[in-house]
């Protein structure tokens, strides 16, 4: 009798609970040349998209407090609507498609994420990337070690 306590307990627990995250950016530079006074050329700083693919078993929409990244904080805007089975983009590194396709039960939602100041962070110095939020009534705290380049769009 213990023992169906405790695994009722803990699947319980279970419900509410982060299965999976993964953390992606794209890189883009600006288009048009910019001059200085001079008629020098200013090279463009490059332009970091972050955003953070969250699985869990909770079917409403998760709350994330913060996010940090080596302890810079990020602010973070959870997606309307949870997603399906869906090609998230192209890695830089070897062409290859990211699909997220959760498991059976599991929600996916996209979590966009803008620094909120100093210079931008560079994707080589990222160690550490730290998501605090709730769900439901429970809260959660989920690391992701490393993040994946993906290509940018096209722009037309």
């Amino acid at each position: 009798m213990l023992f169906f306590l405790i695994g009722a307990c803990n699947a319980c627990l279970a419900q509410n609970k982060v299965q999976k995250a993964q953390a992606f950016f794209t890189v883009s530079i600006p288009g048009m040349q910019r001059m200085d006074v001079n008629g020098n050329k200013i090279d463009p700083e490059p332009i970091y998209n972050r955003f953070i693919f969250l699985e869990c078993r909770y079917e409403g929409k998760p709350k994330v407090d913060t996010v940090f990244y080596n302890g810079i904080v990020f602010k973070a805007s959870v997606a309307d609507k949870e997603e399906t089975e869906l090609t998230i983009g192209i890695r830089t590194d070897d062409g290859r498609p990211v699909i997220a396709n959760p498991k059976k039960g599991n929600h996916i939602w996209k979590i966009d994420l803008i620094q909120l100041n100093g210079k931008a962070l560079q994707h080589q110095a990222v160690k550490k990337i730290l998501v605090k939020g709730m769900l439901n009534k429970t809260k959660f705290t989920y690391t992701i070690a490393s993040e994946t380049e993906l290509t940018a769009p096209d722009m037309y």
